[in-house]
């Protein structure tokens, strides 16, 4: 096949808007590597004072941390795979727990991997990854029997980065892909002696078979469109479909997409406001002489000698217009926080932040919630898609899957669900069902982040299988609401409605 033909892209490609918004989220090394990009050039502006202000350039990510949150949140919240056939719920062989503890025979767990692919999709808007059986050198299997017992059939999932899918036809009956076509780059030395070589490989599923194409090429020559790029593998895949799949978010759920501009224009007038101080912080002395012919003198230890008519004084800046790139940097900063639905996130901890209302706080986590959903809708028929395709090419074809879960997330912060958790407790309401969820609610939410869900479903088996009595409140004291009333005088006296506490009555 022509080179040229190989080079073609799908419109929604765009490799460079990816990259970048991978250093949006990444920062660090990846950011200053495109750090032109986001601080362009000014007007009339020398190369060498260009370049100083791209080293002094600091970069402070805020999607980044956001685009964690969610994913956190989203996968922190337990979910359940079931199979059905026909009306009847079925028990899944061994195949499909080993799956969920490791899909791509390393140990990554399912959780993890549909993680990372999420996150992925907030960044670049979509993700990829691919069904492989393993191979080996034997003969072709006969037998199922035989398929199995060699384990061919342990099907894994790879990752593939959206950088790397550059072309592809969906099926306009059906939708899914008809043929897509991914690229890789990667530099080679044969031996320490030889001349590193560049090799590009194109790889093209299709419906039954996958065919790879590969050339090799000195970097100093690059070859030209009509290069005739040689099939180096053709082979069946297995899959009664393209074993490609993806995650693509709706334009409105594209988060770092909303963000962007605000991260950007946060950037660059950090660093306009950094260069100022940077060249005008330091006050620098002036004299105002009569006669420039006579210099004032220093007088040695103990101070500076001026004329009768002369005077010094320090030069520096007003500082009105800093005043201006500091509210500006404040105002884009919360726009950040806006556009992802974090209103909660974005305001300071300072008194009036801390003393925001409980119904302030309920708003933001009910945002966030909202977001949550939507996002655990399109994360469950990811997967429910993805065990679909591995049951059909395993001959489980009239197996449906269906994700439940994925409903409850601990978006309100620990100390609220607490003070939450104990006036519902004092209420004294008769369910030990309620108060079994209750307790489960708060043990997760006091849980570290990187707590493992084989632990939360330890903690939620633990407190289901306790006794209705340490799951219920204790019954309240006779004569006692739901909150302790003070004892201010002798035994079985209360002060009066309004009497401060610890004031005797009069």
């Amino acid at each position: 096949m022509l080179l040229k033909t190989l080079q073609q892209r799908h419109p929604l490609c765009d490799v460079e808007l990816f990259r970048r918004y991978q250093a949006l989220y990444q920062g660090g090394r990846l950011f200053r590597d495109l750090i032109g990009v986001f601080l362009p050039k000014n007007e009339y502006e020398t190369p060498q004072v260009y370049e100083i202000r791209k080293r002094d350039a600091s970069y402070r990510s805020y999607v980044g941390p956001i685009i964690d949150f969610y994913a956190s949140q989203l996968f922190s919240a337990p979910y359940a795979i079931r199979a059905t056939r026909g009306e009847e719920q079925v028990e899944l062989d061994d195949y499909y727990a080993l799956l969920k503890e490791d899909v791509d025979a390393q140990g990554t767990d399912l959780t993890t991997f549909f993680k990372s692919r999420f996150t992925q999709a907030l960044v670049k808007g979509v993700s990829y990854w691919v069904a492989e059986f393993p191979q080996d050198d034997g003969p072709e299997p006969v037998t199922r029997d035989e398929w199995v017992a060699r384990g061919l059939d342990r099907a894994r999932l790879c990752p593939v980065d959206a950088d790397s899918v550059h072309d592809w036809e969906c099926d306009p009956t059906t939708g899914d892909y008809a043929w897509v076509k991914t690229f890789s780059h990667r530099f080679f030395r044969p031996s320490p002696a030889s001349e590193t070589l560049c090799i590009d490989t194109w790889t093209i599923y299709g419906p039954d078979s996958v065919e790879v194409y590969e050339l090799r090429y000195d970097p100093k020559k690059r070859p030209k469109g009509d290069t005739e790029v040689p099939l180096v593998a053709s082979y069946p895949h297995g899959f009664p479909r393209v074993p490609i799949l993806c995650l693509r978010m709706p334009e409105g759920l594209w988060l770092l997409d909303r963000a962007a501009d605000a991260q950007v224009e946060h950037f660059r007038l950090s660093a306009a406001l950094g260069w100022s101080l940077r060249r005008s912080a330091y006050a620098m002395g002036v004299f105002k002489l009569k006669d420039a012919q006579q210099p004032p003198q220093l007088g040695a230890g103990f101070g500076i000698l001026l004329g009768p008519e002369d005077s010094f004084e320090f030069a520096e800046p007003a500082g009105s217009s800093m005043t201006v790139l500091r509210d500006e940097i404040s105002s884009q900063k919360d726009e950040i926080y806006r556009v992802s639905q974090q209103m909660a996130m974005s305001v300071d901890n300072n008194a009036s932040a801390l003393g925001r209302s409980g119904l302030s706080k309920m708003a933001d986590s009910s945002a966030q919630e909202i977001c949550l959903r939507g996002y655990a809708t399109l994360v469950k028929e990811a997967i429910e898609r993805t065990f679909e395709l591995l049951s059909d090419a395993r001959g489980d074809v009239d197996l449906k899957f269906s994700i439940e879960g994925m409903s409850q997330f601990n978006v309100v912060d620990a100390t609220t669900l607490v003070a939450n958790a104990q006036a519902a407790k004092a209420l004294g309401i008769p369910s030990p069902t309620f108060h079994r969820e209750l307790n489960y609610r708060v043990a997760e939410a006091l849980l570290p982040m990187d707590v493992q869900q084989r632990t939360k479903d330890d903690i939620r088996r633990e407190i289901e299988s306790a006794p209705d009595e340490k799951n219920s409140p204790a019954a309240p004291e006779p004569n006692q609401g739901p909150e302790d009333e003070q004892d201010n005088g002798p035994k079985g006296r209360t002060s009066e409605p309004g009497t401060p506490p610890g004031k005797p009555e009069e």
